[in-house]
């Protein structure tokens, strides 16, 4: 169980490092940059920012699919991180566990296309 525990913990650790060497480099998004349209995480960087300032209005400006998708894939992760330390079975092996990540990837598809059309353009980010 300890051996487990540290496996999550150097992932989190790993995600963390991940996430805020984005939040300081601010790489652009090479989707935007080669084709012109919006994707469905344009805006989280400035997003996250906003949050940690404590601006949740600017922040739903931004983003309002990631400001609703992030904190849910926490919880996700935490529920999952501890059943895995726990060795129970992970809700990843569930059978319906693909049809809900297909229907957040189809929520992510519309969204993008959503936030592109002209009469959207306040889903685009601020």
């Amino acid at each position: 169980m300890r051996r487990r525990a540290l496996t999550v913990l150097g992932i989190f650790l790993a995600l963390g490092a991940g996430a805020a060497a984005l939040l300081l480099l601010h790489p652009p998004c090479l989707i935007l940059e080669y084709t012109g349209f919006y994707c469905a995480g344009c805006g989280t960087q400035r997003m996250v920012l906003a949050l940690l300032r404590g601006d949740l209005k600017s922040a739903a400006g931004l983003n309002i699919f990631m400001l609703a998708a992030l904190p849910a894939a926490g919880i996700y992760a935490a529920i999952e991180a501890v059943r895995y330390v726990r060795g129970e079975r992970l809700l990843c092996r569930a059978k319906g566990f693909v049809p809900v990540l297909l229907g957040v990837l189809a929520a992510a598809a519309v969204f993008t296309l959503l936030r592109n059309q002209p009469g959207l353009r306040w889903l685009a980010p601020a």
